[in-house]
């Protein structure tokens, strides 16, 4: 069994707390409120993180690592259930049209949550509207982000959650 190194500790500690706190403003605080205002802002400031070190980090980390391509996702999943493995260090192809779908998303929520607070969109149904969608959409594909890292496990025998918490993936 080979280690591959994959994901920085900047990485890690980005993912687990977007993926905390989105979950705990989406099922726990009170919409509204300030702290899911605060929560909302804190998840958008670690996303640009994210993203900027996305433009300095190295592979896989780099964001030009894993640009979306749906036609390559679909192609990746093909393969992987034909082949029963997956070799790619980082982001597969599925993966990073998910990651970005989710990124997008999380911006998305907290753009329209800033907007619904500002003079010039207050009360605006529209607003209000777009970011309950924008985070609906987001917890979908959190959900199916979710499952597919199970089934991808089942499938090829990896575990995709011990390279986000270990720095590691055996192969």
């Amino acid at each position: 069994m080979t280690k591959h190194f994959v994901w920085d500790r900047l990485v890690r500690v980005t993912h687990w707390s977007v993926a905390a706190l989105f979950l705990a403003n989406y099922l726990v605080t009170e919409e509204g409120s300030d702290i899911h205002e605060w929560v909302g802002y804190s998840v958008v400031g670690l996303v640009v993180i994210r993203l900027l070190w996305g433009i300095i980090a190295s592979p896989p980390a780099r964001l030009s690592s894993f640009l979306p391509s749906p036609r390559s996702a679909l192609l990746h999943l093909k393969r992987v259930f034909e082949t029963r493995e997956d070799q790619h260090t980082g982001h597969n192809p599925a993966g990073s049209v998910m990651i970005w779908c989710m990124w997008i998303g999380l911006l998305m929520t907290g753009l329209s949550g800033y907007l619904m607070e500002t003079d010039q969109f207050w009360g605006e149904d529209w607003v209000e509207e777009f970011h309950e969608l924008a985070a609906n959409l987001t917890f979908a594909c959190v959900c199916i982000h979710v499952t597919a890292i199970a089934v991808m496990s089942r499938v090829t025998g990896n575990s995709y959650i011990r390279s986000m918490l270990w720095k590691q993936k055996r192969h």
